[in-house]
């Protein structure tokens, strides 16, 4: 790597238990991650690598982000990375912090998951999915959740509107299922992860797909989500980081017009820190897999 690179590597959760639809990364795994980003990079918080851009050091530049806000960051994630020393950032969702409600694409999941039921309701017109999502009935257990690996991967890309509308019919049809509260960081958990030393910032109010909003959803999702981290913390975010990695040209003018300096998104590759495209500053997530194939993604052979 050149010394104006920089790898920044994106968790989400960090958890012991196991979820074979979106799986957090298993604590063990995390911690052999880190030490290994340790050893073979100069660990900074981001702000510092993008605003300082430093170039004197020894090793390449890495740097770890959160996004979404769940608390088990502070249980699992923050004890290894104290520990270790290493800093990082977590961007949180504005309206999951307030309302004490996990994040839409984890309620599908989970509502698929947990429920008994092999038969969806629907009430909208689903015409314009795919002909393979066009299905209401199913056979098993098993196909139910086939069909949920598609499904959800499919509705990030539709307009806001069809989404949820398509969400509200999951949660009638799927009524022997109650999503669970207490998973999200709370507003004083945030101040005290503030304290610690973590940079927080803005991942918008709801976890939309900002690419698939008009102009004025866009605005909100950002001006709202900033105003709610000053409101409750007293920080003027810098850093937006895009939902599921959705974006186009209108959500970065929209980014810069609403007062953030960066955005961040999930394009998988090291980031030059010469590009000067600061809305489109590419991270690379990392999954709960062998440590083997995390070390391909973070050294760029996949």
């Amino acid at each position: 790597m050149k010394k104006t690179e920089a790898s920044i590597l994106l968790f989400h959760r960090v958890h012991p238990t196991r979820d074979i639809l979106w799986d957090p990364m298993d604590p063990k795994r995390f911690e052999s991650i880190l030490k290994f980003i340790k050893k073979n990079y100069t660990v900074l918080p981001l702000l510092e690598i993008l605003e300082t851009k430093p170039v004197n050091t020894k090793k390449p530049l890495a740097a770890i982000t959160f996004d979404d806000g769940y608390r088990d960051f502070i249980d699992y994630s923050l004890p290894i990375m104290t520990h270790l020393k290493i800093p990082s950032s977590m961007y949180v969702v504005t309206d999951c912090i307030c309302r004490n409600k996990p994040t839409w694409t984890f309620e599908v999941d989970y509502l698929f998951f947990h429920t008994k039921k092999l038969q969806i309701n629907w009430t909208i017109d689903i015409s314009f999915m795919p002909a393979t999502l066009q299905k209401n009935k199913f056979a098993n257990k098993k196909e139910l959740i086939a069909f949920c690996l598609k499904f959800k991967q499919h509705i990030k890309l539709i307009p806001e509107q069809k989404r949820k509308s398509l969400i509200y019919d999951l949660l009638s049809s799927f009524n022997d299922v109650t999503i669970p509260t207490g998973l999200m960081m709370s507003w004083k958990e945030i101040n005290q992860i503030i304290n610690h030393g973590i940079e927080v910032g803005s991942h918008t109010v709801t976890h939309p797909s900002l690419a698939t909003l008009d102009k004025v959803d866009i605005q909100k999702e950002l001006e709202e989500s900033k105003s709610a981290l000053f409101k409750h913390t007293g920080i003027n975010p810098k850093i937006i980081s895009y939902p599921v990695g959705s974006y186009n040209q209108e959500v970065k003018e929209a980014s810069a017009v609403t007062g953030y300096k960066y955005g961040l998104a999930v394009n998988h590759k090291i980031y030059d820190l010469k590009s000067g495209n600061n809305f489109e500053i590419p991270r690379i997530e990392l999954y709960n897999e062998p440590f083997w194939k995390s070390w391909l993604r973070i050294k760029q052979y996949v």
